[in-house]
């Protein structure tokens, strides 16, 4: 699920915020804070034998009778990593959780592309853990966008032994964002390892199928439900009781998701796979923050 040329169109024109996270060496579009040369100004300091002799402020040592040098904030790149779950649990839906986080990704890559960053991408499933190549400016999108179409959900492993494969090969500092159904068994002990990386930013982003989050939408009566991971095979009977019961689990399960990432200063994100991507991003992801 790529995302349309009108929606790339409008994204090469917005930029992910983050907090706390900050940008890495190198020449981006993000302004840092070190001081040295770049384009915005930030200060003067005294002149010290071997500055650049072209960032004297002239007008300052015919004022003060002292030499001082302009100081600029640099331009430098932000690292931004993506990583999907590809467990066989991702595959459910139409269009399948997979194939709609894909497009997210797609599309997150991007916005990092345009705007100078550095992105990775990652895909853990079948129990293994893979990476493309780090690439940085917009030309590269056509290669992040084929990188991702060579995947399909795979294998039972949890997304936390993902996590924890992540966090050794990460920068020092930057955006993780992290697309899951976040189907774990224990999710705040899965997200441990993250604690171990405090200069990384982390966006959780939860993708559900509507009839996820309400099943009803398959109908009333007796149903066979299976695990897509294990194969294990449920009958039961869609009856209001059940339903209510099932949503009252439901609302308990996203909140201890959502309280697990506050608790670490991450951010959390809920999407329906029948979503729009346009609407998403360009409206609901600006209003809330997330994107300029």
């Amino acid at each position: 699920m790529r995302p349309s040329p009108a929606l790339l169109q409008e994204l090469s024109r917005s930029r992910l915020l983050v907090g706390h996270a900050a940008p890495n060496f190198g020449t981006g579009e993000r302004r840092s804070k070190h001081k040295g040369s770049g384009i915005e100004f930030a200060d003067h300091r005294a002149y010290q034998s071997g500055d650049d002799l072209r960032r004297l402020d002239l007008q300052l040592k015919a004022r003060l009778g002292e030499h001082f040098i302009r100081q600029y904030n640099p331009d430098q790149p932000l690292d931004v990593a993506i990583l999907l779950d590809g467990s066989l649990s991702m595959g459910f839906g139409l269009p399948s959780k997979f194939e709609f986080a894909k497009g997210l990704a797609a599309a997150l890559g991007f916005v990092a592309l345009s705007g100078g960053d550095r992105v990775q991408l990652g895909v853990h499933g079948g129990g293994q853990l893979r990476w493309s190549a780090r690439m940085q400016g917009a030309r590269a999108a056509e290669i992040l966008f084929s990188w991702l179409d060579g995947h399909a959900p795979a294998g039972a492993a949890s997304f936390g032994s993902g996590i924890r494969a992540t966090i050794p090969q990460l920068p020092a500092a930057g955006l993780l964002v992290l697309i899951s159904d976040w189907w774990l068994p224990d999710i705040a002990g899965e997200l441990v390892p993250l604690n171990a990386a405090p200069g990384i930013e982390v966006l959780a982003i939860q993708v559900a199928a509507p009839e996820e989050l309400d099943p009803s939408l398959l109908g009333t009566g007796a149903a066979r439900l299976s695990d897509m991971e294990s194969g294990h095979e449920v009958e039961l009977s869609l009856d209001p009781d059940t339903l209510r019961r099932y949503g009252e689990a439901l609302s308990e399960r996203r909140a201890l998701i959502r309280q697990s990432f506050l608790r670490m200063r991450g951010r959390f994100v809920e999407l329906r796979t029948d979503a729009g991507l346009e609407r998403t991003l360009l409206k609901d992801w600006r209003r809330a923050g997330l994107l300029t």
